[in-house]
Formats: structure tokens, C-alpha cells, sequence
């Protein structure tokens, strides 16, 4: 299979859901939380794999990568939406008469919110929009993406064995990393908190999808890649794979939560999420992820997982949590920050990701 950087619309089908799993997650009692804690999983399998692609895409074209052009096509998709949000959050904190907690607004504008959420937790109101509650994933990304690229800049040579290996490699490294955290813990809930938000041991979500883009495009002879393309076509091993995924989200216990998890759930969509480049786009399971609804949610995902944090806290200052009325306004509030964000900010900065090499539509 050759890398290309067509716009594949199932993609955004799954940032949709994706999306809605988080929102579905924070809306609801806690323990329905890990909706939103898959939902970010699935987010970071899909970057992973998505820019891995494009990223062969490029070098297959001319040999090399311009790491200008793609961190500044990382600025203009990120950091435009990122400080209306943060504007955003400032006039809420105002109107709402709290003090603003000027670190955590530093941590958000410079990417550290998810050790500085795990490390040093401000004490704020329980109502209080704390950014570093929902801009921590996308510190992960950026952590990721000041590697990824200078890796793959000097170590992949197609067809990549050796950067394949070198990646397969890291994913055991990663989990190895977690399994010490659990029997070093002295304190389970920090642990688990470690675990789930720091780079050093999140990482490797996205690291998945960059593994399961270079065996497909890249690793293309020797057993590997023949075992990979028959279980993608196999739709008995996909189902099953679908199943483990989703039962392995629910399991509780605290040791599985803090080594096992992540790494199963990036193998399983290693299986799941690549098996739809190889499904008629007219078969009925490719509906759900490219209709225009799903489609559309996929491009507002960014923007509505910022904005749904600022309004479920928005709203909460003022009405009972899981309220008919609470449900109602979250809902609205989030959907119309995000679409005016998407159309009237990100948009528009469209133009400057298209001077540098982005396919973006």
C-alpha cells in the first residue's frame, strides 16, 4: 500500500466519535470516565497514524521532510483555536468572580498542563475551568511531536526495517516503564494519575498508530506485513479485536489500569482502525464513519474538546450537575463555541497550513 496524503474522510468519522466518547464521558457519573479516557486513546492512535502516513507520503516525494514546514503546520492547526480558549477561559474565570490561576494558564499557552496537573495541582473551586484538566493530552502530542519527526528525519530509510524495529522497540519500552511505576507505587491514586497523564508513559498511544502506519506503508515484504494485510482482511480476528478493545476499557483494576491498559488498547486499534482502508466505501460498516454528520463532528473535534471543558464548568456554576437544563446548555454552549472557533479561527488559518505543505481540507 502506497502512502499518499489524500484526505481519508473515515478518519475524521473516527475523531467524531472519538469526541463524543469524551463528551459523553465528562457529562456523565464517574464511572462512566473511561468513555472519555478510550475516546482520547482513540484520539491519539488516529494522530499517530495520520502523520506517520503523511509524513512517509513526503519522503517517498523528495527523499527527506522539512521540519520547518511541519512544525509550523502544527502551529497554525493548534495554536489559534488554543488561545481563543484560553481568552475564553480568562473572561469565564472573571465572570465568574475567581482569581485566575495565571500558572495554569502559562502551562496551557507552553504545553506542560499534564505534569503540571500531576506534579503541581493547583487547589481550586470544584466549578473552576482549570485548563490543565483537558489541555493535558494535547501536551503529550506536542512532548511527542518535537521527537517524532527528528527520529524519523534521521532514521527512516524505506522500506524501514530498522526504524520499524526501533519503534516496536520503543512501545516495549514504554510499557516496561509503567510496570515499574506500579511496583515503585507507594501511593495508588498519584500512580494512576502519573500513568494516565505524563508523556513518559502516554506516549505510546500515539506511538501505535505511528507502527501501524509503517507496517502498512512502508513495511511492504517479509512476514510481518503478509500477517498484518490477512488479519486486516479477516473480519472474524477485527471483531473480536473490536470486543477485546472495548471490554479492556471497563477493567478496573488498578494494576491493569496502570501498566496493561494502554498498551492493549493501542494493539487492538493497531488491528481495528487501519482495517477500514481495506472496506468498499459503500459497505454499510463505512457509513457511521463517513457520513457528513460524523464527519463534520470529526473536524469540530479540537474545538469541542476545548470548549465542552469551559462550558461544562460554565454551566455547572449556575445549575445541578446531570439536570435536564445542564445537560441541555452544555451541550448547546460547546457546539456553538466550537463551531464559530472552527469556521471564523481555524479556517481561516487553513491558508497558511496549505503554504507549508498541509492537504487539510
Amino acid at each position: 500500500m502506497e502512502a499518499n496524503q489524500k484526505y481519508i474522510p473515515f478518519l475524521d468519522g473516527f475523531r467524531g466519535y472519538a469526541i463524543l466518547l469524551v463528551i459523553i464521558g465528562h457529562l456523565s457519573s464517574i464511572k462512566y470516565l473511561y468513555l472519555a479516557q478510550f475516546g482520547v486513546t482513540l484520539f491519539f492512535f488516529v494522530s499517530g497514524f495520520l502523520i506517520t502516513r503523511l509524513l512517509i507520503a513526503e519522503y517517498n516525494k523528495s527523499k527527506t521532510i522539512s521540519l520547518k514546514d511541519f512544525y509550523l503546520r502544527r502551529f497554525f492547526r493548534l495554536y489559534p483555536a488554543l488561545i481563543l480558549y484560553l481568552l475564553v477561559t480568562c473572561f469565564v474565570v472573571w465572570l465568574l468572580n475567581y482569581r485566575l490561576v495565571v500558572t495554569d494558564i502559562f502551562a496551557g499557552l507552553f504545553y506542560f498542563t499534564n505534569y503540571y496537573l500531576v506534579y503541581f495541582p493547583p487547589v481550586v473551586p470544584e466549578n473552576y475551568p482549570l485548563t490543565s484538566s483537558i489541555l493535558w493530552s494535547l501536551s503529550v502530542e506536542e512532548h511527542f511531536y518535537l521527537v517524532f519527526p527528528f527520529l524519523f528525519l534521521l532514521l527512516y530509510r524505506a522500506p524501514a526495517k530498522g526504524f520499524l524495529y526501533i519503534i516496536g522497540s520503543l512501545l516495549i519500552i514504554f510499557l516496561l516503564i509503567r510496570v515499574v511505576l506500579w511496583y515503585q507505587s507507594t501511593d495508588i491514586i498519584f500512580t494512576l494519575n502519573e500513568a494516565y497523564y505524563t508523556t513518559h508513559t502516554r506516549a505510546d498511544s500515539i506511538l501505535y498508530g505511528c507502527f501501524a502506519a509503517l507496517l502498512l506503508y512502508s513495511y511492504n515484504t517479509g512476514l510481518p506485513a503478509k500477517l498484518y494485510s490477512k488479519l486486516l482482511h479477516s473480519k472474524l480476528v477485527l471483531t473480536g479485536a473490536a470486543i477485546i478493545l472495548l471490554l479492556s476499557q471497563k477493567y478496573e483494576a488498578a494494576w491493569y489500569q496502570i501498566t496493561l491498559k494502554y498498551s492493549l488498547a493501542g494493539f487492538f486499534l493497531s488491528l481495528v482502525v487501519p482495517s477500514f482502508l481495506f472496506i468498499d466505501a459503500k459497505h454499510w460498516l463505512m457509513k457511521p464513519l463517513t457520513n457528513k454528520i460524523m464527519v463534520y463532528i470529526g473536524k469540530l473535534s479540537y474545538s469541542l474538546y476545548l470548549f465542552h471543558w469551559v462550558s461544562l464548568k460554565f454551566v455547572s456554576n449556575y445549575f445541578e450537575k446531570q439536570t435536564a437544563a445542564w445537560y441541555v446548555l452544555v451541550i448547546v454552549l460547546a457546539f456553538t463555541l466550537s463551531i464559530l472557533s472552527y469556521h471564523f479561527i481555524e479556517r481561516p488559518f487553513l491558508a497558511f497550513r496549505r503554504r507549508f505543505g498541509s492537504h487539510a481540507k
